[in-house]
């Protein structure tokens, strides 16, 4: 584990060493090239026994790669039988008919596409781009874009799809939003965004979403019942459960105490502007966490949602970090600015302390209590000299 820290202290030695650079163009560069060899070279080489999702995967991959029915077939076939969505059967059969039949293809195309994604959408935000990435690592963002392979190439259509929505751009949103469902199908969700848009910023309807999730999340199955969702393995291991999910009370938790954060030192530094956008996303990853505890399968579509939510978080507390929101207006000087600054100030540093302790204490417990979830400790390189990879690691009990 003390490993995977000092990785993450490069981030921040990155960020430091930009410092050299006067102009920002060149200091920004510096960081998105050192980001990129970074996280590319932490990921993109990673063995199949790194993060949960890998070997499945990868098995996926090297068994269709034996048939030579497959490899001489259409890509655009679909296949009932397969768990994987239509866009990424046609990626995976892609690859293999015209990439390469070598299963580590997929570890990295995928690691190379989240890896030039994301660090678009953190440039898009970010003065410091290596203090914001390593604020995503110990967040276990960057984690599990790596591992939800199929889900993550969803995440960037999403990225691209959200800057439309914010410029108005309503039919390229939803049909952005239905391509990224083909790779997985929890992206439908986020055709609720565009509707949250419409309604204002205030206590009442905000209240009114949390209650019907609250309410959701009694109904979940029915709900789910009336939609034929009962071969779905999440539905299947949700209603077999005797109890909450503890894990879903966790994220709820978690989700709560970062969005407290940001509410107090919004309300501390006198800030008057909100991004709603980035309002009501906040506000739908929260209805999400209401519902986990009941029906936790749910809790995938706040991997959607976490970049966004972890970037307003960073405006608030570490400002300086962050490109300043354009629609903001300059306010007006008072009397109070010296003891508003102050106020706000304060409630930052607590703010960041808080959030680092949380990210941090919420690593260390998964590796120590549920090391499955990622596999990343003890952390191996894929051994391209071994001639047998065994992509069969992690059997699960019926």
């Amino acid at each position: 584990m003390a490993i995977i820290f000092l990785y993450f202290l490069l981030f921040i030695v990155v960020s430091f060493a930009s410092r050299v650079f006067i102009n920002p163009g060149a200091r920004k560069l510096f960081q998105l090239v050192l980001c990129f060899i970074l996280l590319f070279g932490f990921f993109g080489f990673r063995d199949i026994s790194i993060l949960n999702d890998t070997s499945t995967y990868y098995g996926y991959y090297y068994r269709n790669a034996q048939y030579m029915s497959y490899r001489n077939g259409s890509i655009f076939t679909f296949n009932i039988m397969e768990r994987f969505e239509w866009g990424y059967q046609v990626l995976a059969h892609f690859l293999v008919k015209y990439v390469s039949t070598n299963p580590y293809t997929i570890i990295f195309i995928s690691s190379l596409i989240v890896t030039i994604g994301d660090l678009w959408f953190i440039s898009k935000y970010a003065r410091d781009v290596a203090m914001v990435c390593f604020f995503f690592l110990i967040g276990n963002i960057f984690f599990m874009h790596y591992c939800i392979i199929r889900q993550s190439f969803a995440l960037i259509i999403f990225y691209v799809a959200f800057r439309q929505m914010c410029k108005g751009r309503l039919l390229r949103y939803i049909v952005l939003i239905i391509v990224a469902a083909q790779f997985h199908s929890s992206a439908y969700i986020l055709l609720l965004l565009p509707v949250l848009m419409k309604l204002g910023i205030n206590k009442r309807n905000v209240i009114i979403l949390l209650c019907v999730s609250a309410v959701m999340g009694v109904l979940i199955f029915k709900i789910l019942s009336l939609l034929g969702m009962h071969d779905n393995p999440y539905y299947k291991f949700a209603i077999q459960r005797e109890s909450i999910s503890l894990v879903g009370l966790i994220e709820l938790g978690i989700m709560a105490v970062v969005l407290s954060i940001m509410l107090w030192v919004h309300k501390a530094s006198s800030t008057q502007h909100i991004d709603k956008p980035f309002f009501w996303i906040c506000v739908l990853a929260m209805c999400v966490c209401i519902i986990a505890p009941t029906f936790y399968g749910i809790a995938r579509v706040n991997e959607f949602l976490w970049p966004f939510i972890m970037v307003q978080l960073l405006r608030y507390v570490t400002p300086s970090y962050m490109k300043p929101v354009e629609e903001a207006e300059p306010e007006q000087a008072t009397e109070s600015d010296e003891a508003s600054a102050r106020r706000g100030l304060l409630a930052r540093k607590i703010g960041m302390m808080v959030v680092v302790a949380i990210f941090a204490g919420k690593m260390i417990g998964v590796n120590a209590f549920r090391p499955e979830w990622l596999h990343v400790v003890p952390y191996q390189f894929y051994d391209f000299g071994k001639r047998y990879h065994y992509y069969n690691l992690y059997p699960q009990e019926e």
